[in-house]
């Protein structure tokens, strides 16, 4: 995709196109004495017509991506969805046993989108649902119904040691981040939050966003705040530069970055 869509118009300008990863963050801890935890962060997306849309390729269902670190999608029983574009809900009925988390404001503000007339936009190729597959919408308000989601609002611990915070009308109406903390150290996983970790590093907003770039702006300044310089401890939600910056190797079609293990613990590298 265009370079200016992730990096920032201007900055990023007239470089041509680069390929971009759709990624997925998975979080494997627990509770001091009590329950083990797997946690997803964002799920990709399921809607193959997306596929043709966007020109994806190499595309593999979560069964492959969680098989590489020995996991099954069974096994994850928290999701924290960063926002309702497709490539970050589409899939989340491929979890059977997970428990959803989003944001009231990101809910709230596709429902009244949705509900806007045909001449505000429409069709499937408007810029309103240029990143959101109405299925997605459905699919949540299900969950809903059979107490899979909660809908929480602003900052809050979903998880020992998991924070989310919300990150207001910045790329969405109610996108959240999720602070970390690791006996390593504190991390920050954005999802589209943060696209690249050049918009934090250089404080330039990307060319694409459904909501307000001074916002993303104060959200980058916040992140910084919380990491300090150890800026290698953000995972963005579509840069290249995360199988570059961490230990990485390749299974199948696609990469897998090990950002950071507990004590003990053995590399998920095989071999």
């Amino acid at each position: 995709m265009p370079y200016d869509f992730f990096g920032g118009s201007g900055l990023m300008s007239n470089r041509g196109t680069i390929q971009i990863p759709m990624i997925y963050t998975v979080l494997v801890g627990g509770e001091v004495g009590g329950k083990k935890h797997v946690v997803l962060v964002d799920v990709g997306f399921g809607n193959q017509e997306w596929m043709s849309r966007y020109k994806f390729f190499s595309w593999e269902d979560p069964k492959m991506v969680l098989g590489k670190v020995g996991l099954k999608p069974e096994d994850v029983d928290v999701i924290l969805v960063t926002h309702l574009h497709f490539d970050h809900i589409g899939h989340f009925n491929a979890f059977p046993n997970a428990h959803l988390y989003i944001q009231l404001d990101e809910y709230m503000g596709w429902l009244r989108t949705l509900a806007l007339p045909a001449d505000f936009g429409g069709g499937q190729r408007a810029w309103l649902l240029s990143s959101l597959d109405p299925q997605d919408i459905h699919n949540v308000a299900s969950a809903i119904s059979q107490s899979k989601v909660s809908l929480i609002e602003s900052d809050v611990e979903v998880l020992p040691g998991i924070t989310a915070h919300l990150a207001k009308d910045s790329h969405t109406f109610g996108t959240q981040w999720f602070e970390v903390q690791t006996l390593n150290g504190t991390f920050a996983i954005a999802g589209d939050t943060v696209y690249w970790y050049s918009n934090v590093e250089q404080m330039w907003p990307p060319g694409y966003n459904q909501g307000n770039p001074f916002n993303q702006l104060f959200t980058y300044d916040r992140i910084r705040r919380t990491l300090g310089k150890e800026l290698e401890r953000l995972i963005p939600g579509h840069d290249p530069q995360v199988w570059h910056r961490h230990k990485t190797w390749t299974i199948g079609a696609n990469e897998v970055a090990e950002i950071t293990l507990a004590k003990g613990q053995r590399s998920k590298k095989r071999g």
